[in-house]
């Protein structure tokens, strides 16, 4: 973790608001934050089979000089202000009994933030999150649907000080969501979705309360022998956020993105290709992401 001077303190903290945007990449970039950036759905709304499961390992890197402000428009950051998040997510799932499974990701995360004023770096454990999938051969019923409940566990300090760079939001999150899908016929194609709402408590440290947030995702994915090309559509739709007893209106956050993947069965898993292209936001950075990711699942 590096501080800056006082020399070059004003140019860092000209750009704190948008660096602790840029910190949550992990999680706006991706609408449903208990998938990793690369992990394809299969077209299959199943849950695990007892003992089968599933582990990836991804690199996911952003590099942003501008982003969506409050009226959606693409601005550059302040204080000509550069961002580069790198973070690796660890991720997997194990089926627990008849139509629930366990997910957990750990991700770690490098954050590099240049500006006018000076160079800040900081590297560590990101927000750590853990869900249950409960899906309809739990009951008994043979539909193609799930309900997920999810929590986000801050996985490091959360700093007070607005000239370093923060690894988490300080704060637990709740969530839930539906999820369907499923093959199309006899067609190699498959659609999936999930809708859902985020329950965001306050950061006592920093005084800020997020805002809550809706979440929706739909994709179209076709098989192609050892390969699966997927297009999804990401959507984010957040309340305003409190921060010392004050509405902030402005910082509500908004995101509307498409997600192409490409993924190719190598050995004993599959390598994944993944890019997220912001179209429209508010309040979130705007540069693209990329990640790569490797998944081996066993008993599936």
């Amino acid at each position: 973790m590096t501080r800056l001077t006082a020399a070059t303190r004003i140019g860092i903290v000209l750009i704190a608001v948008s660096v602790h945007v840029q910190e949550a990449t992990a999680q706006a970039i991706c609408s449903a934050p208990h998938s990793s950036p690369s992990l394809v759905r299969n077209g299959s709304m199943r849950t695990l089979e007892l003992g089968t499961g599933w582990l990836q390992v991804s690199l996911y890197r952003q590099q942003a000089d501008e982003s969506f402000n409050h009226l959606g428009d693409r601005q550059p950051f302040l204080a000509n202000g550069q961002f580069d998040t790198r973070s690796v997510f660890v991720s997997g799932a194990v089926g627990l009994t008849r139509g629930v499974e366990f997910w957990a990701q750990l991700p770690v995360h490098n954050l590099n933030a240049n500006s006018a004023g000076g160079t800040s770096t900081t590297t560590g454990l990101g927000d750590l999150r853990f869900a249950g999938r409960v899906g309809s051969e739990f009951v008994g019923l043979d539909v193609p649907l799930a309900a997920r409940f999810g929590i986000k566990i801050p996985g490091s300090e959360f700093p007070v000080d607005a000239t370093v760079l923060p690894l988490t939001e300080g704060q637990l999150d709740f969530e839930t969501s539906l999820e369907s899908g499923g093959t199309l016929g006899s067609l190699p194609l498959y659609v999936t979705g999930w809708v859902g709402y985020r329950w965001r408590t306050e950061n006592e440290e920093a005084a800020r309360k997020p805002g809550d947030e809706g979440f929706a995702h739909l994709a179209l994915g076709a098989f192609a022998g050892d390969f699966i090309l997927e297009l999804a559509a990401d959507g984010l739709y957040g309340r305003a956020p409190v921060a010392q007893g004050i509405t902030l209106d402005g910082e509500r956050r908004r995101l509307l993105q498409l997600i192409p993947t490409v993924g190719y069965e190598l050995g004993p898993g599959r390598l994944e290709f993944t890019s997220q292209v912001p179209v429209y936001g508010r309040s979130l950075p705007s540069g693209v992401g990329m990640s790569i990711g490797y998944r081996f699942a066993w008993g599936v």
